[in-house]
């Protein structure tokens, strides 16, 4: 949500962007990472601290540090095998399709190999449509964090409106150079540390009991029509804007993050406008939606409670607010002006509108 908000005010407002900040800070040390084991019993006293794991902007100095304001204690570089990457939250079309999400990873099993055969290298899995994939579970930096730096965190993240907490294991991924802080001792063991993410709902009923039964009532429908949020139909179709990617390109190389993750990251494909049609939708969306948008994220800022979510009415507000959006996109928008969330070719753009179809079929003919 704060990601919107910095959009908005950069169209609407002209906000002077903030400086850059500084990034160093001390490694988490193992005794507070065993506070928060990912097996054995818990700790008998909570820590005073919350390890918060970081995936998307709040990976970039500028983000986390600068507009949101936060001052971690201490940083790790991680990797969370359970969970992957993905860009399935809606934004606002044409300016930010989409943001940074994490999603169930289905972890493969190796076959079981023949002793009599020698041993082979895995073969090279190709891209689907040339798109760069990345299969080796989610990467991040978990900050060691107060309490009260974790409430503005939740707050500035949408007020639980968009996010919701999980808690999930964490691998340390050792720096390039390093003293080892125990020397001769073990390996650490994985702990477990919070993040944010907006679970992934089906939209249908089907014979296997997943999703919506169309059967259902119509006080069901609403509740579940509000449960689902604002997500889209497909969680893997919206590319982000090259600004979002920038963030955490930018952050990925401040944390130093494992090289062959910076280049999946670097090889990702950012929505760009392609078509005068695209860019009048993305003027007509900031027109109709942005200052809207604007009013309910600073809102939801100001009536945050002590944990950092916002009223329950003002998270139904959001949630109908972007289904409304999202709608007018979908109904209207996207007919006329093309696709507002994946880079089309100027061919492709011409195709995909209202306007050009019934040109096209002679339904619509221009006189001179």
């Amino acid at each position: 949500m704060e990601e919107i908000k910095e959009e908005a005010e950069a169209t609407l407002l002209s906000t002077p962007s903030l400086p850059s900040t500084e990034t160093r800070l001390r490694r988490t040390s193992i005794s507070r990472l065993e506070q928060s084991p990912a097996d054995g019993p818990p700790p008998q006293t909570e820590p005073d601290t919350v390890l918060y794991l970081a995936y998307g902007s709040n990976l970039c100095a500028k983000t986390f540090l600068g507009t949101r304001g936060i001052r971690p204690l201490s940083q790790v570089n991680v990797t969370a095998p359970s969970l992957r990457l993905t860009f399935s939250i809606p934004g606002l079309p044409y300016t930010e399709p989409c943001f940074a999400n994490t999603a169930p990873r289905e972890i493969p099993k190796e076959p079981i190999q023949d002793p009599r055969q020698p041993l082979l290298p895995p073969p090279v899995e190709e891209p689907v449509d040339g798109e760069p994939t990345w299969d080796k579970g989610l990467v991040g930096v978990v900050y060691e964090v107060t309490k009260g730096d974790y409430q503005k965190i939740i707050a500035t993240e949408g007020g639980g409106t968009s996010y919701k907490e999980i808690i999930v294991p964490c691998i340390i991924i050792p720096p390039r150079m390093s003293v080892p802080e125990n020397p001769g001792g073990g390996v650490p063991r994985p702990f477990l540390a919070r993040t944010l993410c907006m679970p992934f709902i089906p939209s249908k009923g089907d014979e296997g009991g997943e999703g919506q039964d169309d059967n259902e009532k119509g006080g069901k429908r609403l509740w579940w029509w509000l449960a689902k949020g604002h997500q889209r139909p497909r969680e893997d179709y919206a590319q982000a804007s090259e600004r979002y990617l920038n963030l955490l390109r930018t952050g990925a190389e401040e944390h130093e993050l494992p090289d062959e993750y910076q280049a999946y990251l670097a090889a990702l494909q950012p929505y760009t406008i392609t078509t005068k049609r695209q860019m009048a939708g993305k003027v007509l969306m900031l027109l109709m939606w942005g200052p809207a948008m604007l009013t309910l994220v600073m809102l939801g800022n100001v009536l945050a409670d002590k944990e950092g979510k916002m009223p329950a009415w003002l998270a139904v507000v959001m949630s109908v607010f972007f289904k409304c959006l999202w709608g007018s996109y979908d109904l209207v928008a996207k007919r006329l002006f093309g696709d507002g969330e994946r880079t089309i070719t100027d061919e492709e753009g011409k195709e995909d509108t209202w306007w050009c179809r019934k040109k096209t079929r002679g339904e619509i003919r221009l006189d001179d």
